[in-house]
């Protein structure tokens, strides 16, 4: 079998690729999957998630049944273009937020804006990051108060819906400038943070994305390479330091398809297999994030991000 598209990254039979082959491959088809998906889609039962997957694994499904079980109910899907988890997080926060009475969406705003002068300390200009910021205060200003309440929302201007925070990740520009400005917190968080994430880098030494002479991997080159740059997945050390930025407490719940100890390179591990689950169910691994937050009260996205 061979690349349909002789301009693409292969036109030699598949089983003759090497793994970087066949990774840039699977990239190339996720991409032209993904570019006609939402950017984020309508809520939808996970009862869709489970009939899409009833004729692949039985430990995938088993997995999705105890989410049922445990009382999750529906997904919302993003567009898996790299910028995903920053997407969804965001959007979660949001919807998370708008159920909340209009006063919490200052606070909200507030901890955004105590971090902004860390954009500038680290090097990036106001004039740029202003801009990126814009969109995000915008929607977090409609989801406030009103001026007459202390807020910046205009008087008898109706708070944004949920319709209407929908159609604004949906809109390119404002998705693209709320991801940037998400990502230069994150990386202005590391930077500013660099004793305590720096030990962690060593486990991208032999990522051909960091690679330099001597094989080390500064906290500069990470951020610039895998935080600041649009469609890089977020990793464990990105999603710790941006909940941790933002005190926002996270679950997020790892669906695959292993049945043995799963371990990705970044400190998380799953046992998809068993334990637990009375009559041979599967437990859906779930990584925790900013539990201390979560201790404190603060709130943190009502909902699990699914990664598949």
């Amino acid at each position: 079998m061979q690349s349909s598209d002789p301009t693409g990254p292969t036109t030699k039979p598949l089983n003759e690729l090497t793994d970087l082959e066949r990774a840039d491959l699977a990239a190339q088809l996720r991409d032209e999957q993904s570019r006609r998906a939402p950017l984020v889609g309508q809520l939808e039962p996970l009862d869709n998630l489970r009939e899409e997957y009833s004729q692949g694994s039985s430990v995938f499904v088993d997995k999705i049944d105890r989410l049922v079980q445990d009382g999750w109910t529906g997904i919302r899907r993003t567009r898996g273009d790299g910028d995903c988890f920053y997407r969804a997080f965001i959007f979660s926060l949001l919807e998370t937020y708008l159920a909340l009475h209009p006063s919490h969406s200052t606070y909200l705003s507030d901890k955004f804006s105590s971090l902004l002068p860390l954009l500038t300390a680290c090097g990036f200009e106001p004039i740029v990051w202003e801009d990126f910021w814009e969109p995000l205060r915008d929607l977090l200003c409609k989801m406030g108060p009103e001026e007459k309440d202390g807020g910046k929302r205009k008087q008898g201007e109706a708070r944004l819906s949920r319709e209407g925070l929908l159609a604004a990740f949906n809109d390119q520009e404002t998705n693209s400038c709320i991801i940037v400005i998400l990502r230069l917190i994150t990386s202005a968080y590391l930077r500013t943070h660099e004793d305590e994430f720096s030990p962690f880098l060593f486990a991208l030494e032999d990522d051909p994305r960091f690679m330099q002479e001597g094989g080390v991997v500064s906290m500069r080159d990470f951020c610039e390479r895998g935080v600041e740059a649009v469609s890089q997945e977020a990793d464990h050390l990105a999603i710790t330091a941006l909940t941790r930025a933002l005190h926002v407490p996270l679950r997020i719940a790892y669906l695959d398809q292993s049945v043995l100890p799963y371990h990705d390179g970044g400190g998380l591990s799953s046992d998809p297999a068993g334990g637990g689950g009375g009559g041979g169910a599967v437990e859906v691994n779930f990584v925790e994030f900013e539990e201390e937050a979560a201790r404190k009260g603060e709130k943190g996205i009502e909902g699990a991000l699914l990664y598949l």
